[in-house]
């Protein structure tokens, strides 16, 4: 069984890799749409996450 704290730490570090890859579609001027279609397949998944976490945790 995975506790919350495990479960917290995966959502950290699942933000922190949308986060920078949402910087690097910025700073990269000829991002592809895979990269940018990745990019908002991971913040779903990690919002969904958090969303879980949250709910798990109360």
């Amino acid at each position: 069984m995975i506790d919350h704290h495990t479960l917290g730490y995966a959502v950290f570090v699942l933000m922190s890799i949308t986060m920078l890859s949402g910087a690097l579609i910025f700073i990269e001027k000829r991002m592809n749409r895979l990269w940018i279609a990745l990019h908002v397949i991971l913040g779903v998944v990690t919002y969904i996450l958090m969303v879980l976490l949250i709910w798990l945790v109360r």
